[in-house]
């Protein structure tokens, strides 16, 4: 699978756009209001549009620039000593991953994309977890390695944290400071592996600023929705675009 491929303009149509623009926004308000889901929501969406060697890659920068507006708006409420264990094994998952995720056929890409989606619709609430040195570091190189083949383990890092017990805005400021130190380690990988950043810098910068937006409206509706409703939809929504992902590998 070669990385140094066409830019947005040969992909991505005006109307193609104007949607993923959207999508960028709603995916980053449904991160705010529910904690999970929007990273790989954006990544099933964005599947439909954009070339399987470049797609994980264009994710991870525009994803960067989502979780830093998370993080900002979040910022005093972050449990530090987490991330900080977090991303010690987070380049350690880096390092392995990026020897073996060029290697990978697209349809092998897509169908991992699309089954990872899938699971994260339906993952349990609560994963059992303890806090240690140990398996936080384990937990950030297992994840950040996923995530070069399956572009967003938001979900399953979601449902480790609620172990925890943080309040909603701890919560959401943790998960989106490890999802976003976790981005820049694959996008450094997939730039080392020829991925070229400014073919895509103008779409991304408009996914970016779509993405800081949708998050401000989520901390401002934050508490004002009914929780289970929105999660539950939220699930269909996922389980939707991953079975049109999957039909896509299988029939096209």
């Amino acid at each position: 699978m070669s990385l140094a491929l066409s830019t947005w303009v040969d992909q991505v149509s005006q109307q193609d756009l104007i949607l993923l623009v959207l999508a960028s926004a709603i995916t980053s308000l449904i991160s705010a209001l529910a904690g999970f889901g929007g990273g790989a929501l954006l990544l099933g969406i964005m599947a439909s549009f954009i070339n399987p060697a470049s797609l994980i890659a264009v994710h991870g920068l525009v994803q960067l620039g989502s979780n830093a507006s998370r993080v900002y708006v979040f910022r005093s409420m972050i449990h530090f000593r987490f991330v900080k264990l977090f991303m010690l094994g987070a380049i350690v998952g880096v390092v392995v991953a990026a020897v073996v995720v060029s290697q990978l056929p697209e349809k092998l890409l897509l169908t991992f994309i699309a089954l990872f989606v899938l699971i994260s619709a339906w993952l349990p609430a609560r994963i059992p977890f303890k806090e240690t040195t140990l398996q936080v570091t384990g937990l950030g190189a297992l994840l950040t390695f996923l995530s070069l083949f399956v572009g967003a383990t938001g979900p399953l890092l979601a449902a480790v944290l609620r172990t925890f017990n943080y309040a909603k805005a701890s919560f959401v400021g943790t998960l989106a400071f490890c999802i976003l130190g976790q981005n820049f380690l694959k996008v450094t990988a997939f730039t080392s592996l020829g991925f070229n950043i400014a073919d895509w810098l103008p779409l991304v910068i408009l996914m970016i600023v779509a993405g800081f937006f949708g998050t401000w409206m989520g901390a401002h509706l934050l508490g004002k929705i009914n929780e289970n409703h929105f999660k539950n939809l939220l699930k269909w929504v996922m389980t939707a675009i991953a079975i049109n992902l999957l039909y896509s590998v299988i029939f096209k």
